[in-house]
């Protein structure tokens, strides 16, 4: 769904229905969280649908929850699709920051990804959330990117989420500064195809939403 503007919400009114094998998926989950270790069950946002003028309806949900629609990615029609964030990062010259999630990130781990990405909890706007991760993934904070602008939401049948996509221009003088823990590398390309190796699948959603967007900026009025 293209955006003109920020994202807004409104209130999931629902309770979900119980379901025995479907909570004992979730309970499973939620142990797996309990004994690694630096990850817990903690809240996150869930999209149950988005309106032609960009408002999501979402719910309050768990990451127990969410790592269960990852697995498999059909229950998001129960349980809601897992709300994040996706940031492409441009030079002037037209080239996109792309980098590799470190081997220990719970999402993902060593595919290629999104300049910056993350999820989304319940009381976080999409833009707070995607500029905290930029700073915390790469270094770059919001004077750090020019034009910095809400694209689209895309949700997927493919991976379980939905995510609120962002795209900027890098300042002339900045350059990114990736956080070992989470980055295991940093590369500049044309397009994720460009890369010769595995890129998530929420991101290329997520680029096919940002190419959409380019071509209807760059469209005559």
């Amino acid at each position: 769904m293209p955006l003109e503007a920020e994202p807004t919400f409104r209130t999931f009114p629902f309770r979900l229905p119980g379901n025995g094998p479907l909570q004992h998926a979730i309970d499973d989950a939620a142990r797996v969280l309990s004994r690694t270790k630096g990850r817990f069950d903690g809240p996150i946002a869930f999209c149950h649908g988005v309106s032609r003028e960009g408002a999501i309806l979402r719910r309050h949900g768990r990451y127990a929850e969410a790592m269960v629609v990852f697995a498999e990615p059909t229950l998001a029609y129960r349980l809601g699709f897992a709300l994040g964030v996706q940031l492409f990062i441009e030079r002037p010259e037209g080239l996109t920051l792309f980098q590799q999630r470190g081997p220990s990130i719970g999402r993902d781990p060593l595919l290629w990804t999104a300049s910056a990405s993350g999820g989304l909890t319940p009381a976080t706007a999409p833009r707070d959330a995607v500029l905290a991760d930029a700073a915390e993934e790469i270094g770059l904070g919001e004077s750090d990117l020019i034009g910095f602008t809400p694209v689209a939401v895309v949700v997927s049948d493919d991976t379980g989420s939905a995510l609120v996509v962002y795209c900027a221009t890098l300042r002339e003088g900045a350059e990114p500064e990736p956080n070992s823990e989470k980055v295991a590398q940093i590369f500049w390309s044309r397009s994720p195809a460009d890369l010769g190796a595995q890129v998530s699948a929420d991101t290329v959603a997520s680029w096919a939403a940002l190419e959409r967007w380019r071509a209807r900026e760059a469209a005559p009025a």
